[in-house]
């Protein structure tokens, strides 16, 4: 009887995947940016929540992608390198996420701390299109974007 040497490839079953590891580079990005709040480095934390919602918009997509692929014949189109040249960041409401209203929300309210006041007004806006579809005009973090753009605007 002969005995074989070789080893079976191990598996590790809480090998993280690409969704899963993407989630974490945008995680430590809004981390970053929250102790630079902290910190009332203002300026440095508008730069780490802007590349925590570029990349969580890049990813989606990429991820997006990646199932598309798999459909016979789809032509898939990748867009990173335009969503980190384009100097806005556009909302998709169809795949707008509660994470993405929650950076924006935070980019918002840094942006004002630090006088970008019609910058922080258009991420604010769109941090509110996105609870408003996600929860409803009753959720309560609608009612916390609202507080937010009425203390940019003066009210």
């Amino acid at each position: 009887r002969k005995v074989n040497n070789k080893s079976e490839p191990t598996v590790l079953t809480n090998d993280p995947g690409p969704d899963e590891r993407r989630n974490a580079i945008v995680e430590l990005l809004v981390q970053i940016a929250d102790n630079l709040v902290s910190a009332e480095n203002y300026d440095e934390a508008a730069i780490s929540y802007e590349q925590a919602l570029r990349s969580h918009i890049m990813f989606r997509r990429l991820a997006r992608d990646d199932d598309n692929q798999t459909i016979p014949g789809l032509q898939t189109t990748t867009l990173p390198s335009a969503i980190m040249a384009s100097g806005s960041i556009p909302l998709d409401v169809k795949t707008a996420t509660t994470m993405e209203a929650a950076i924006r929300n935070n980019l918002a309210r840094t942006l004002a701390l630090i006088g970008q006041d019609k910058l922080a007004l258009e991420h604010y806006e769109a941090a509110l299109t996105i609870k408003r579809q996600v929860g409803g005009d009753e959720h309560i973090e609608v009612g916390h974007t609202l507080m937010g753009m009425g203390a940019l605007l003066g009210g």
